[in-house]
């Protein structure tokens, strides 16, 4: 594993993304390391959390809130602070952060 944050510029629904991805010192449980994104050297996006399933697969979790509020089975309602609109811009995101998540963590 890296010891340094590693940052890549990507381009993907027509605009620059920079990923930051900086592993997480104690990886216990199912986050491994933290991520964040410049859109169009202009706007940026932290808290987000990449972690491994049970079943092994990478994930990529968007920052979020908890509101407060439980469902009806008395859990806590999570709220989305931010997040990409489309699936098509979703998916490209997604894959280059796993992507950079894997060149970290190598």
């Amino acid at each position: 594993m890296k010891e340094n944050n590693n940052t890549n510029i990507i381009n993907a629904g027509g605009m620059s993304i920079k990923v930051t991805v900086t592993p997480m010192k104690e990886q216990e449980g199912s986050l491994k390391a933290n991520a964040s994104i410049i859109l169009n050297d202009a706007f940026k996006v932290t808290g987000i959390r990449i972690g491994i399933s049970q079943k092994g697969n990478v994930f990529v979790s968007m920052p979020d809130y908890k509101t407060g509020r439980l469902d009806d089975s008395g859990k806590d309602i999570y709220q989305d602070i931010a997040y990409p609109v489309t699936r098509q811009f979703r998916q490209e995101l997604y894959n280059e952060i796993v992507k950079e998540f894997n060149a970290v963590m190598g």
